[in-house]
């Protein structure tokens, strides 16, 4: 594969929330302070970072906005990385107190997550929480970021006949959503098997109302499926477990403790961390991520094996 476009720093694990597909199936302790990457750790892999051409760097978590200085890791890859588009994936509940900063630090666009536009199912679906303040964090994430994305994790008997009031939402908003499958990271097998609904069957749904047609992705290594629908409203489908984009992936992944994997689903990874801290040069972190970048291939369940299992708030979603 070896290519390289899109960085997801996962900077934390911890949520506030207790999503069933992902904290609950944690399947390790969380990163302890002094293991995690500081802002001046995070300031020196930007640059090396940028040597590499990157286009986009996602910040996520857990909830990244619990980072208390993620202002300052997005300021310190705008330094490193002027060019790229920087943007953060977010459940929203603390976006309104810390958006100006987020921005001027250099942050672009947000990704907020919400599996459901009903209350009492988003306290339900997502272990409590404030659907009321999510969604005005989107509406101001949308006045002040260049975009804004919603993405929804579609579950069997839970949202799955919301799929059209979420896309009423984003033409009320101007904002795109992204139905995304639950993905089987062997931490949350149980519930995953009894709640996944495959990207096809969310395409019947909609299809039941309006015709939906295929749409070209914006970028070859895009996650998500676009469509239309009849009415004219875009729409994204990540259908990461049924059809897998693998062939055309171009993600790098760093994790709290500062660990390099080219895959979701890779096990280890190049501690870029120990490195920094062993005293490598700025060229000696260049080459790291260049020799991850030319080994980059896919450790997919369905070519690969043997999963070891991790949750996704481990792996950053």
């Amino acid at each position: 594969m070896g290519a390289a476009g899109t960085l997801r720093v996962n900077v934390l694990e911890q949520c506030q929330l207790r999503c069933a597909y992902c904290l609950p199936g944690a399947v390790k302790p969380f990163t302890p302070n002094p293991a995690r990457l500081r802002v001046d750790e995070y300031r020196r892999l930007a640059a090396a970072f940028g040597a590499h051409g990157l286009r986009k760097v996602r910040f996520t978590g857990g909830e990244p906005l619990l980072h208390p200085e993620l202002e300052g890791v997005i300021a310190a890859f705008r330094a490193g990385l002027p060019q790229a588009t920087l943007a953060v994936t977010t459940n929203g509940l603390l976006l309104p107190s810390r958006l100006e900063a987020l921005a001027r630090a250099g942050l672009d666009a947000a990704t907020v997550h919400i599996d459901s536009l009903r209350p009492d199912r988003y306290r339900q679906s997502m272990g409590d929480g404030d659907l009321e303040v999510a969604l005005q964090a989107v509406a101001m994430a949308r006045a002040r970021l260049a975009r804004v994305k919603l993405n929804c994790v579609v579950q069997k008997g839970l949202n799955d006949d919301e799929l059209w009031s979420f896309l009423a939402l984003s033409r009320r908003l101007d904002v795109e959503v992204r139905f995304i499958e639950l993905m089987n990271t062997g931490s949350a097998t149980h519930y995953t098997r009894g709640a996944f609904v495959s990207g096809a069957r969310m395409l019947a749904l909609l299809a039941e109302r309006e015709p939906i047609a295929p749409l070209r992705r914006r970028h070859e290594a895009d996650p998500a499926a676009l469509y239309r629908t009849g009415s004219g409203i875009t729409f994204g489908v990540i259908a990461s477990d049924t059809a897998p984009f693998c062939g055309a992936c171009d993600r790098l992944r760093l994790t709290p403790d500062g660990r390099l994997r080219g895959c979701l689903y890779e096990a280890g990874g190049t501690s870029l961390r120990d490195a920094l801290r062993g005293g490598a040069t700025d060229a000696a972190l260049e080459a790291l991520v260049g020799a991850t970048v030319h080994t980059k291939r896919s450790f997919h369940p369905a070519s690969t094996p043997g999963l070891t299992p991790f949750s996704m708030s481990e792996a950053g979603g």
